[in-house]
């Protein structure tokens, strides 16, 4: 069990919203920025995150941003990266700027370049997660092939549809259990 926290309210105050957060929890706690922090910002804020036990911090930066090797180095907690990784040919670079990448298989072009990416990054030393977008079951089963091969997994995309248009997962004490069925084990509505 974790929480992940969406952060990078322009307002100045995600400290502030972690430190809320963690007094209220011990679960382990991880941020996704979304492109929203400069590197000004980044290297105040993530000192501070390190200290409230953030495990990561996922896409501080914007996509392609130069400060992105001098917050890599600088860095109290592990940067992971998305938006700079959408395939194998992306992974080399942000061994530069990242400490790890999150594969979203709606990007990468599926399971086969998920796994080339997984093994690309461990050969670089790089830490790996897969992630997902707001997608159905389907996206979701997919990923949970992935998913034993990584470091995080954060796979709830599916639970943000109003009515899954191809149910076969199953969230179960927090965690996104694939189906036994056969394939993907997902069967589209009709």
């Amino acid at each position: 069990r974790r929480l992940k926290l969406k952060l990078g309210g322009g307002d100045g105050l995600d400290v502030e919203r972690v430190r809320a957060v963690r007094s209220v929890t011990d679960l382990p706690l991880q941020v996704d920025v979304n492109e929203w922090w400069s590197l000004d910002e980044a290297l105040v804020a993530l000192p501070q995150l390190a200290e409230l036990g953030v495990e990561y911090c996922e896409q501080p930066l914007r996509e392609g941003d130069e400060g992105g090797r001098v917050l890599k180095e600088r860095s109290a907690v592990p940067i992971y990266v998305d938006e700079d990784c959408h395939t194998l040919a992306g992974v080399a670079a942000c061994a530069e700027i990242a400490h790890g990448i999150n594969i979203k298989l709606a990007k990468s072009g599926g399971i086969r370049e998920a796994i080339r990416m997984v093994h690309a990054a461990r050969a670089l030393r790089l830490g790996v997660m897969v992630g997902c977008m707001i997608e159905s079951g389907l996206g979701i089963a997919a990923g949970c092939c992935v998913a034993p091969l990584c470091d995080h997994v954060d796979l709830d995309g599916n639970l943000l549809l109003r009515e899954d248009p191809c149910p076969g997962v199953s969230f179960v004490d927090g965690v996104q259990m694939p189906s036994d069925d056969p394939g993907l084990g997902v069967t589209a509505r009709a």
